[in-house]
């Protein structure tokens, strides 16, 4: 499926839901989105801006590698994505594992 066909669905989850969480990792909440970026507050920090392009960096990773669905939010570091890597992990998770396979 396309990236940002994945994008979409990802953001209209965080938004139906208001929150996204992982079990036993930290949760982050959504507050609104822009042009290109939507903004979580975070359950230890500040309201963060996460840009489309930084999710859709994960996504692409994950349709490359399917088992990095099961690794943690510092396996997403090797794709170039920093600094936000727990709430882009968390938000690719609002999708299950088979979403992202091609």
């Amino acid at each position: 499926m396309d990236s940002k066909i994945l994008l979409g669905k990802i953001l209209q989850r965080f938004s139906d839901k208001g929150i996204s969480k992982v079990p036993g990792f930290n949760s982050f909440g959504y507050l609104r989105e822009t042009k290109g970026a939507v903004y979580v507050s975070r359950e230890n920090g500040k309201d963060t801006r996460v840009p489309f392009e930084e999710i859709i960096k994960g996504i692409e990773a994950y349709k490359s590698k399917s088992g990095l669905y099961n690794e943690g939010p510092s396996a997403l570091r090797d794709y170039n994505i920093e600094f936000i890597t727990s709430p882009i992990w968390s938000m690719l998770h609002l999708l299950s594992q088979e979403d992202y396979k091609m």
